[in-house]
C-alpha cells in the first residue's frame, strides 16, 4: 500500500534554469536571488513553540517528547556545516511576531507554527497544503533577499521523535532554510531541497552533495572552485532541436556524490561544482516524481516528451572523468516520443516484514535486505527482468530469482523485489535504471544510502571524566566510542532557546537511555558525548540506542549504578581540572596553597537535590542541587575537608566539589588526589599541584 507525500513548496517566484540544481530567480531571465547577510542570518522563533502546541481546534501540532527549538538551531547549523560555503545562520533567537509576511516585508526573519489566519492562508493556497512555506521578499534589480518567513502547517503534525504519522521538525527546516538561501527545489529526489518528504523519517535533515553545491556555487569560500570541476554540454532531440527543460544530472558510483540541474532554452546544461571523480550522466524528463510545476517558469516550458537517456547508452553508460579545475563535455540526444516505462513512486521495507512501503526518496543502510518496489506506467513491460534492473552510484544487488509482478489499486504496475546493499556502501545518492528493450526509466537519485548505523558496545560507553566503564549514573556526563555514530567533523552542543537546555539533536544524532531522549555536547563519527538522563534513577539497565541520519544502532544495556564518579583531567596529563581559590588554573605554575580551598570538575555523582531537569543548566543563583550521597576527599593521603558537592552552576551535569587542602599535605607538583561519591571511587590517577 502507497503513502503519498505531502510537497514541501516556496513561494512561487518565476525561476529559470540555472546551471547545476536549480536557484530561484526574480524572473524569467531576471537575477538569480541571493542574500547579503550571508555572514549572520538571524532568525526568530516564534515564542509559541514549544512541545504540546496545539492548533485552533485543539489538535496537536508539535508532540510532546519533541524538542522543536533544538531541531531548528540543528538545522540552521546543517547549513553553517558547509565548509567549502560562507553560510552562517546567527543562533536563532525568539520573537512574538506569529504570522508571516504577506504583503510587504519587515525584514525580520521568523519560523512559525502558530494558527493564525495568515498563516493557514498561506499554506493552504500554495500548490495543495504544504508542509512549509517559506515567504520570500526580495529586490527586482538585483535579487537580494530582503526578508525570509518560514510557516509550518498549523494542521499538520510535527515531531522530533519520529513518531509515526508526524513530520520531522529538523528535515522540514533544514528544507525551508534552504529557500530562504535563494534554492529552489531539485530534481534528485533525495535531495534535501527535493518538494516532498515523508513521515516519521529524517535522513532528508542531512544534506545531499546536490545541497551542498548549490551553497558552494552561490557562497563559496575563498579558493572553493579549484576543489571541484564540471560537466557541460548541449541536449538536443533527434530532430536538432534544443531540448527546454529537461532534468539532466551526473552520478559518481564509487561515492555516491550527485548533483542535477535543468536545461536552458538552448538545449545547454552545465553540472559545476562536481568533486573529482567519473560520473554518469543522463537527462530525463519532467513527468513524475518530479514535475514541471515544481519549478516554476522552468516548469511552465519543460519539453516531457523525450525518452529518458544516458551518456553512452543505458545498457552501457558511459563515465565521464571530471578533475579539479577541469570542464569535460558531454552531449546528449535524446528521441522524441511518450515515454514507455517510467518510475513515478518507489518504497522499501525490510525483507519479508510484509510493511507496507512509503513514497519519495528511499532510505538504504549499509549491509540491509531489503524489499523494493517501483510503481509506474510501462513497469509490466515483458522485456524488463532482473538484469536490466540497476542502481547507479550504490553497491546494490537484486536477489536472484526475488521479482514478482503485480498492479496497483489504480492499475498502475509495480514491480517488486529484493536487493542486497554490499556492507562497505557509503553514504550518498543512488540512481535507480530500469530497461526495456525499447526504453528505459530513472528514479534520479531516489536512494538514500546511509552507510553502516551506528556500532558500539557496552565497553564503548564510559564516563566522560575518567573513561571508565562498568555502567553510568543518573545526570551523568558519558562519552560513547564506536563506528558510524555521526558526521566526519565533529559537531559542538546547542542550547534550546525556550527552555534554556541542551539540544537532544545534533547533526541528525540522537542518543535514548530507555526512551528517554539524552542531551547532547558533542558528535562526531567516532564518539558522542551525552548527559545521561536523570530518569533512569532506579532502573537496573538501560537500553542505549544511538541513531545518525535516521539509522538506529542495535540496542546496548548498561548497568545503570547509583554513582558512578570521575574527575576531570588534563589532556595526556594526571592534573585534575581543578581552579584555585584565586580563581587560577591549578597547575605546576600555580600550586594551590595548604589551607586554600579548590573546586574540583567531575561528574557522575547520581540523583541530586533539588532535582534538575535532564539538560538544565544548573542555576547562579537559588538552592544549589547537591549530590545526595556522601562525598569525601583526600589529598596526599590526608583526609579534605568538603564544603560543597553540587552541581556546576550554568553547566548541565557538571560536578562540582569544593575540597580544603588539608595543612598536614605534603607539597609537590603531583599530589594525589581521590574522591569518592556513596563509596565509589573516581579514578586513582588524579594529581594537582600544591605548595
Amino acid at each position: 500500500m502507497r503513502a503519498w507525500i505531502i510537497p514541501l513548496l516556496c513561494l512561487a517566484l518565476g525561476v529559470w534554469p540555472t546551471p547545476a540544481f536549480v536557484r530561484e530567480q526574480t524572473t524569467d531571465n531576471g537575477p538569480f536571488l541571493k542574500r547579503t547577510d550571508i555572514s549572520n542570518i538571524v532568525f526568530l522563533i516564534n515564542d509559541l513553540t514549544a512541545p504540546g502546541l496545539t492548533n485552533s481546534s485543539g489538535n496537536v501540532i508539535i508532540t510532546p517528547g519533541s524538542d522543536p527549538l533544538g531541531a531548528l538551531q540543528a538545522a540552521l547549523n546543517t547549513w553553517n556545516s558547509v565548509g567549502t560555503a560562507t553560510v552562517v545562520f546567527a543562533p536563532a533567537g525568539q520573537t512574538s511576531k506569529a504570522a508571516a509576511d504577506t504583503s510587504r516585508p519587515d525584514f525580520i526573519n521568523i519560523i512559525t507554527f502558530a494558527d493564525t489566519p495568515a498563516n493557514r492562508n498561506q499554506v493552504h493556497s500554495a500548490a495543495g497544503d504544504a508542509i512549509a512555506l517559506t515567504t520570500t521578499f526580495f529586490s527586482p534589480a538585483n535579487g537580494a533577499i530582503t526578508d525570509s518567513d518560514i510557516i509550518f502547517n498549523p494542521t499538520l503534525n510535527f515531531s522530533t521523535t519520529l513518531q509515526a504519522g508526524t513530520f520531522d521538525i529538523q528535515s522540514v527546516a533544514t528544507h525551508e532554510l534552504g529557500h530562504s538561501l535563494g534554492a529552489d527545489h531539485s530534481g534528485l529526489i533525495g535531495a534535501t531541497m527535493f518538494y516532498a518528504t515523508g513521515t516519521g523519517v529524517n535522513f532528508t535533515s542531512t544534506l545531499s552533495f546536490d545541497d551542498i553545491a548549490f551553497a558552494t556555487e552561490v557562497y563559496p569560500q575563498p579558493g572553493a572552485a579549484s576543489a571541484f570541476g564540471s560537466i557541460f554540454g548541449t541536449v538536443k532531440l533527434s530532430t536538432g532541436s534544443p531540448l527546454v527543460g529537461g532534468l539532466v544530472a551526473a552520478i559518481d558510483p564509487s561515492t555516491g556524490i550527485a548533483v542535477g540541474g535543468v536545461t536552458q532554452s538552448d538545449g545547454a546544461y552545465t553540472i559545476s561544482k562536481l568533486p573529482p571523480g567519473r560520473y554518469f550522466v543522463y537527462v530525463e524528463p519532467m513527468d513524475g516524481p518530479v514535475e514541471p510545476d515544481q519549478f516554476g517558469n522552468a516548469g511552465d516550458r519543460a519539453n516531457v516528451n523525450f525518452l529518458t537517456t544516458i551518456f553512452g547508452g543505458a545498457a552501457t553508460p558511459q563515465a565521464t572523468p571530471v578533475i579539479a579545475a577541469g570542464s569535460v563535455n558531454a552531449d546528449l540526444t535524446v528521441p522524441s516520443g511518450n515515454p514507455a516505462i517510467n518510475i513515478e513512486f518507489a518504497g522499501v521495507a525490510p525483507s519479508g516484514s510484509g510493511k507496507r512501503f512509503v513514497g519519495g526518496a528511499v532510505a538504504m543502510g549499509s549491509g540491509q535486505l531489503l524489499d523494493v518496489g517501483f510503481e509506474g506506467p510501462g513497469l509490466d513491460d515483458p522485456t524488463i527482468s532482473e538484469s536490466t534492473i540497476s542502481f547507479l552510484g550504490a553497491p546494490i544487488s537484486i536477489v536472484k530469482g526475488s521479482l514478482v509482478r503485480s498492479m496497483a489499486a489504480n492499475n498502475t504496475p509495480i514491480l517488486g523485489f529484493t536487493v542486497q546493499v554490499a556492507p562497505n556502501a557509503s553514504s550518498g545518492l543512488a540512481t535507480a535504471l530500469v530497461r526495456s528493450s525499447t526504453a528505459a526509466a530513472v528514479y534520479s537519485g531516489g536512494i538514500r544510502l546511509l552507510g553502516a548505523p551506528p556500532t558500539f558496545s557496552a565497553a564503548g560507553v564510559v564516563d566522560a571524566a575518567s573513561f571508565a566503564g562498568g555502567g553510568v549514573a543518573p545526570g551523568e556526563i558519558i562519552s560513547i566510542f564506536g563506528t558510524g555514530l555521526g558526521p566526519a567533523n565533529g559537531v559542538g552542543a546547542s542550547l534550546d532557546p525556550s527552555t534554556g537546555r541542551l539540544s537532544s539533536t545534533a547533526a541528525t544524532v540522537s542518543v535514548t537511555f530507555n526512551g528517554v531522549p539524552a542531551p547532547l555536547y558533542f558528535v562526531r563519527q567516532d564518539q558522542i558525548n551525552a548527559q545521561a538522563p536523570f530518569e533512569v534513577a532506579g532502573q537496573g539497565a538501560a537500553s542505549v540506542i544511538v541513531s545518525y541520519q535516521g539509522a538506529p544502532s542495535q540496542p546496548v544495556s548498561i548497568p545503570v549504578i547509583t554513582a558512578h564518579p570521575g574527575v576531570f583531567q588534563k589532556p595526556g596529563a594526571s592534573q585534575g581540572i581543578i581552579v584555585n581559590q584565586d580563581g587560577s588554573l591549578s597547575d605546576t605554575a600555580h600550586p594551590a596553597a595548604r589551607g586554600t580551598v579548590v573546586t574540583v570538575y567531575a561528574t557522575g555523582q547520581g540523583s541530586i537535590q533539588p532535582p534538575l531537569a535532564t539538560g538544565q543548566l544548573a542555576p547562579l543563583g537559588g538552592p544549589l542541587s547537591t549530590a545526595q550521597q556522601g562525598v569525601t576527599a583526600t589529598i596526599g593521603g590526608q583526609p579534605a575537608q568538603v564544603q560543597f558537592a553540587g552541581m556546576a552552576p550554568n553547566f548541565a551535569g557538571l560536578f562540582q566539589v569544593n575540597v580544603q587542602i588539608p595543612a598536614a599535605a605534603s607539597p609537590g607538583p603531583s599530589v594525589p588526589l581521590v574522591l569518592t561519591v556513596g563509596g565509589a571511587g573516581a579514578q586513582q590517577n588524579v594529581t594537582l599541584a600544591v605548595r
